[in-house]
């Protein structure tokens, strides 16, 4: 979710296979009010995430998908809010750092910082970072009709993949269809898929070697720029 909400908003350049059949599942793995009530758990105790990334995003019209990998950071503070750190490693190494409203791209190569002021657009933004990280059970069921599709293994990962209808697919917020990937360790997506409302494409976001509530820095959220460096404000 946060790529798409980032990118709409601020413009910037482009910056989630069944293994396992439902049934050989437990029934009880497969209860929506236990998987809800798990989330819910999980989203009170989480402060913060280290993870390898990828991207992707598929454009039906000309059957192409492209993918971006790197390395995210993100943590919540005791407001609430959510700080973000991603380090893009190929195909193009570039930074995306979100702070509050403040979203800022690195672009080593050419030695630029796009800044961008998104507090017209902080209740996307917001929603966005919530969907991705530390979501709870209760947040979802006020947003979607939820679908429990069965378990599957992900990258190692044990998960539930449900599936995410809107409930007001006109409102602005929260009404595309997505599909997740939760979890059964941790109860938190280790894969999503955000489904364009109108046509086939999709945007994929998967999380692999996560470690969940670790002990984060202060340094691990700063954009360490090159001399010479310079920022631009796009939105002006």
């Amino acid at each position: 979710m946060t790529e798409g909400i980032i990118r709409q908003a601020t413009r910037a350049a482009p910056v989630l296979a069944l293994l396992m059949a439902a049934s050989a599942w437990p029934s009880a793995a497969a209860d929506l009010d236990g998987l809800l009530r798990s989330m819910d758990s999980a989203a009170a105790a989480w402060r913060g995430m280290r993870a390898d990334v990828e991207w992707s995003r598929y454009m039906s019209l000309v059957d192409d998908r492209t993918s971006e990998f790197g390395r995210i950071v993100v943590r919540r503070d005791r407001s609430g809010g959510v700080s973000m750190l991603i380090s893009f490693e190929r195909p193009n190494a570039y930074f995306l750092s979100v702070k509050g409203a403040k979203v800022e791209i690195y672009k080593p190569k050419t030695k630029t910082v796009e800044e961008y002021d998104l507090s017209d657009s902080r209740a996307k933004l917001e929603n966005a970072l919530l969907l991705g990280f530390g979501i709870s059970g209760a947040y979802l069921g006020r947003h979607f009709d939820i679908k429990v599709v069965g378990g599957e293994d992900i990258g190692g990962y044990e998960t539930l993949h449900i599936d995410l209808q809107p409930k007001a697919p006109d409102a602005e917020l929260n009404n595309q269809r997505i599909e997740m990937w939760i979890s059964t360790t941790h109860w938190q997506p280790v894969r999503q898929k955000v489904h364009d409302r109108l046509t086939d494409d999709y945007r994929a976001y998967s999380y692999s070697r996560m470690e969940v509530n670790p002990a984060l820095r202060d340094g691990e959220f700063r954009l360490r720029l090159a001399r010479g460096t310079r920022r631009v404000r796009p939105q002006r």
